[in-house]
């Protein structure tokens, strides 16, 4: 048995598979319950790709009581190219009781947190560990911003990419995306200096092009932005959608008062077999149809991206479609108990839960004094307290989910004086609960600009009564109301400009661009030493 073990681990590493996998099977057979045969297997399955078949023998390894720490992170690692993280989280978690300065588990285990998107307590805090073991790893600080990014944390994100850049100033995947940082903050000088010298590195790099052009567009300076848009169309992949995705919505934004050349991109668009597929081309068709003032066309678009995401996101594309809202939905009579008095608030509370204050403001002639336009509404009206004692009781709302919370979206400007309070009530047949921010509290969100902020209780009931209660000199604004889910309590919601939604969380990270620095076959293949297949052979 441990000459055949022995056999099957010389020939993986003369990476001659076949004649392993003939050594380790007469081992199996030899002593069915050893379990340093179904590990080598396991491994070797793994650098075949057969990843069914690796986590099949890492398991009957553990099972049969393997004594190699390292099995956990193999099957980790198995796990995770099969795009099962929450298992791989449970493994490297084992892993890391024993050896918890592992470098490459901290990496897998990072990045498994990211993709299922708890970045604060996880992702970021295995980064900083990794951090504090080395921290010149430009890889990781160029990650760590991106984490950031996702979190709507740009001016700190920016400050992970400049260290990164300074220790690695060629990474043009660093550049790119410390430019869409810039970009959403609206710094856009900053964005071409970062996008020329991506162009000096990499002449070919068709994303700096897309950047280019789209900075020069949202400067007013079309001449530029059509320049550098046929660059972008000589370099662009046709057989990439997010690629394809990219040149339309830029043939959209400089064809805007064209007509014809809109009803040209719709005829490509319309050419693409899986659109169904792509959220980000549905929008920008959906975005042309209304242009158009195609109405039908624009309904089924909105359909098509409901089924695609259901309650929760679905009111993030409104943001991206905005501008196009206010002339697509007809002032329609539906007045109810609810106040709403449009088809669009009537659109999204039913598709989006989402009550707007300005529904409330129908209801009670007296808040008028307290509403006021907001751009950045979609509704475009807001209720400001104006530093005045405020209580909102808003209509008894139903919803049609079951486990759900509470997300207000607010923007605290400026608090004038430390006694104040914001007074979140829930309240249904049965019980009335409450969360309370108070200055200390506040200070987290002032000045943030418009967040979602989450209550931390979970409801369960089909009907409530929420209430807002504002005591103090707080200079702060209220939007809308929503039942949903968000990752974090404190969500950010970025002014995006023309960019594409959410292009920071679509354009691909560190760990998929750069994978084979970040998943370093050098490492992986070191998991499994003859030393440690000795050791623990009988």
């Amino acid at each position: 048995y441990s000459l055949r073990c022995i056999l099957g681990y010389i020939y993986r590493c003369l990476k001659n598979y076949e004649q392993a996998h003939f050594y380790l099977k007469e081992a199996i057979n030899l002593k069915p319950k050893e379990p340093i045969a179904y590990l080598i297997c396991g491994e070797i399955f793994f650098w075949q790709g057969d990843y069914d078949k690796a986590v099949d023998n890492l398991k009957i390894s553990i099972n049969y009581k393997v004594k190699i720490n390292n099995s956990y992170i193999i099957i980790g690692n198995s796990y995770l190219f099969k795009g099962y993280y929450y298992y791989s989280i449970e493994n490297y978690n084992i892993a890391l009781e024993n050896n918890p300065n592992n470098y490459l588990c901290l990496k897998n285990s990072a990045y498994s947190y990211e993709k299922r998107r708890r970045y604060l307590v996880e992702a970021l805090k295995i980064l900083d560990k990794l951090l504090n073991i080395n921290m010149n790893d430009s890889l990781i600080l160029c990650y760590y911003g991106e984490i950031l990014c996702n979190m709507e944390q740009y001016n700190k994100a920016i400050l992970y990419f400049t260290k990164a850049n300074i220790i690695d100033p060629e990474n043009t995947h660093n550049l790119n995306k410390r430019a869409i940082a810039y970009y959403i903050l609206q710094d856009y000088d900053k964005v071409l200096l970062d996008l020329d010298k991506v162009i000096q590195l990499d002449p070919l790099n068709s994303l700096a092009y897309y950047f280019r052009s789209l900075t020069y567009y949202t400067k007013k300076d079309i001449n530029n932005a059509v320049i550098e848009f046929k660059k972008y169309k000589e370099l662009f992949d046709f057989n990439d959608i997010l690629s394809k995705t990219q040149l339309f919505h830029l043939e959209y934004l400089l064809n805007k008062n064209n007509s014809t050349e809109l009803n040209n991109i719709l005829t490509k668009i319309n050419q693409i077999s899986n659109i169904k597929g792509s959220k980000l081309l549905l929008l920008i068709r959906c975005k042309i149809h209304m242009e158009l003032k195609m109405h039908h066309e624009i309904k089924i678009d909105l359909d098509l991206l409901y089924l695609s995401k259901g309650y929760f996101e679905y009111i993030s594309y409104f943001y991206f479609l905005q501008e196009c809202i206010v002339d697509f939905w007809p002032l329609s009579l539906v007045n109810n108990k609810l106040g709403i008095f449009n088809g669009f608030s009537k659109h999204m509370y039913e598709k989006s839960l989402v009550y707007f204050m300005s529904n409330l403001v129908n209801l009670d002639n007296q808040l008028h004094q307290f509403q006021e336009n907001d751009i950045n509404s979609l509704s475009e009206k807001v209720i400001n307290p104006k530093n005045e004692k405020l209580y909102l009781n808003l209509p008894i709302l139903n919803k049609h989910i079951y486990n759900f919370k509470i997300i207000w979206k607010i923007n605290v400007k400026e608090i004038l004086h430390k006694e104040c309070l914001i007074k979140f009530i829930i309240k249904n047949d049965s019980e009335q609960q409450e969360h309370i921010l108070k200055y200390e509290d506040m200070l987290k969100i002032v000045g943030l600009g418009w967040i979602e902020y989450q209550l931390p209780i979970n409801i369960y009931e089909c009907e409530i009564q929420l209430s807002i209660e504002i005591n103090g000199s707080i200079n702060m604004q209220i939007d809308y109301v929503r039942f949903g889910s968000n990752n974090e309590m404190i969500t950010c919601i970025p002014n995006m400009g023309d960019l594409l939604l959410n292009f920071h969380k679509i354009c691909p990270n560190v760990p998929e661009t750069l994978k084979d620095k970040y998943f370093s076959r050098k490492e992986m293949e070191n998991l499994l030493e003859l030393k440690d297949i000795i050791n623990n052979l009988k």
